[in-house]
């Protein structure tokens, strides 16, 4: 019989001073294979596919899986060493876990080093700085997006161009599927903020605000609200009513006569050295897959930690993936005991809310992410934990608030859906977005880049969504704490518009959605 084999030529124990079972990295692992882990001979007794685990310690019926430092489920019967884990031996059910909740008193430190970097971006009157300077063509709800899109693909046909207007860097349709049959009072006000939002935002240098004229988000009707909160309203924003231009077609042309002046407008504005103390970047993962969680998302972290170190913001969201013992670490570094309460108390809103529609707060990984070995909610969500780092967490931000000149790292109240929670994003401040995936995606957003990070390197190989291959940590080519360092340079030059990003490349992905679900449909 050959000689053992050395685990971590073939597996790895993310955690080895806490985790009880190891992740496969090779392409699989037969009955009987035999490995060395700390000097004892594990026999493995089922095959383990890549990305799979087995347990590398004996574990008692009722007690604790451990992977990434955190408990992820229960044994419904005793596990012995080499045992792969499966629906036949996990318990989606986790020990009781305490919140520590403490105040933290002393200030984030700032490295002097970091602090002393900048970007280059387009510094707005307010003094907000964008890392695009577009010009938006905005919605307000779905009967003025048809008009919205067509207005901006023909200004980027037949009036744009870099060499025309070298400091713009393009013209984008922000569309969303709101704006009528909706209940007035709360639902209205808050699709008010998020368009207040969008116009406001650093990364528009100028933009139309189309309506078809008779919605709840007419003209008439938020134009006086947006006045008192996008600062510079009248001059940043040009309005226009299809009723009253009449009709679609004559819209559109009209449009595009707004679009090459807003163009002049927008063109204006150029790029300036800023403080990294001006930036927002906001986290998120999607795709995701068990390496997500080993390699993408702590490098994200570490990224994270270098922008609070050095005055920024970071936006973590997800809230129904920062579920058991994530959201419980998260309380336990809040800044004071109040901001872990209304963490935990985050969650409980968030499982109240998936209730009212009689379905069930765990039902997520996705089919994707348990192919990928993302067992359970709770496997999940510790990795995606891992994308906010390990600095103190400074308060919860709700949907659609924005996020202002605060610094630090802050957790926002969102979905865990992609196509929702990276518009968040950006609605809450950000200027630039940090996406993990293990599976792929070609995700961007209308109102700024997105950087795509893959966990393993055969997606960021074949896959040409992707800017940056987190999976050689996973080849042993580079240390979490190596990409880490290369996201935070990567984002730097994406921030200051020396690099695109692959979904910008594409040139189409614009996408955008907000929150529609929050109100009913009348």
């Amino acid at each position: 019989m050959a000689e053992a084999q050395a685990l971590e030529d073939v597996a790895i124990v993310i955690r080895p001073e806490k985790d009880n079972i190891a992740v496969v990295t090779a392409d699989f692992l037969d009955r009987g294979r035999e490995l060395l882990c700390h000097g004892a001979v594990i026999t493995i007794s089922g095959r383990v596919l890549r990305g799979q685990s087995f347990a590398v310690r004996p574990v008692p019926k009722g007690q604790a899986f451990v992977s990434l430092g955190d408990p992820i489920g229960l044994a419904s019967r005793a596990v012995e060493p080499g045992e792969p884990i499966d629906e036949s031996n996990l318990e989606d059910r986790l020990p009781r876990l305490t919140v520590r909740y403490r105040d933290h008193r002393e200030p984030t430190p700032i490295d002097p080093e970091l602090a002393a970097l900048s970007f280059d971006g387009y510094v707005r009157p307010d003094g907000t700085v964008g890392t695009r300077n577009f010009v938006g063509v905005v919605t307000s709800g779905m009967c003025s997006s048809t008009e919205a899109h067509e207005i901006a693909s023909r200004a980027m046909r037949e009036i744009y161009s870099r060499q025309k207007f070298p400091n713009v860097d393009g013209v984008v349709p922000v569309s969303q599927e709101s704006g009528c049959g909706m209940p007035d009072g709360h639902a209205v006000e808050l699709l008010n903020t998020l368009l207040a939002d969008t116009l406001r935002h650093p990364n528009l240098g100028a933009a139309i605000y189309i309506d078809l004229g008779c919605g709840k988000t007419c003209v008439e009707c938020s134009a006086p609200i947006f006045q008192q909160a996008v600062p510079d309203y009248s001059r940043r924003v040009v309005n226009l009513t299809i009723q009253h231009s009449g009709g679609s077609r004559k819209t559109v042309e009209r449009g595009l006569e707004m679009v090459e002046k807003l163009l002049q407008q927008a063109n204006q504005f150029a790029r300036q050295p800023a403080p990294l103390s001006k930036l927002t970047v906001g986290t998120k993962c999607g795709g995701s897959d068990r390496w997500s969680g080993v390699t993408a998302n702590p490098a994200v972290g570490v990224a994270a930690d270098m922008f609070v170190k050095a005055g920024a913001a970071v936006l973590l969201p997800e809230i129904p993936e920062l579920q058991g013992a994530a959201m419980v670490d998260l309380a336990g570094r809040a800044r004071t005991r109040e901001v872990g309460r209304k963490l935990m108390q985050a969650l409980k809103r968030y499982q109240r809310y998936v209730e009212t529609f009689g379905d069930d707060f765990r039902d997520n990984p996705s089919p994707g992410n348990i192919k990928g070995g993302l067992y359970n909610i709770y496997l999940k969500s510790s990795g995606v934990k891992a994308k906010g780092g390990s600095s103190i967490v400074e308060d919860l931000i709700e949907y659609g608030e924005w996020l202002g000149d605060r610094k630090g790292l802050y957790v926002l109240y969102t979905p865990g859906y992609d196509q929702i929670s990276t518009p968040a994003l950006f609605l809450s401040g950000a200027q630039v977005a940090l996406f993990t995936t293990g599976r792929g995606t070609g995700i961007g957003c209308a109102l700024g880049p997105v950087v795509k990070i893959g966990s393993n390197t055969p997606l960021a190989r074949m896959n040409g969504d992707i800017d940056i291959d987190a999976g050689t940590v996973l080849e042993k080519k580079a240390s979490i704490e190596d990409v880490g360092r290369q996201i935070f340079q990567e984002t730097l030059e994406v921030a200051s518009g020396r690099k695109l990003t692959r979904a910008e490349q594409a040139g189409y992905h614009t996408e955008f959605k907000i929150w529609e679900s929050l109100w009913p449909a009348l």
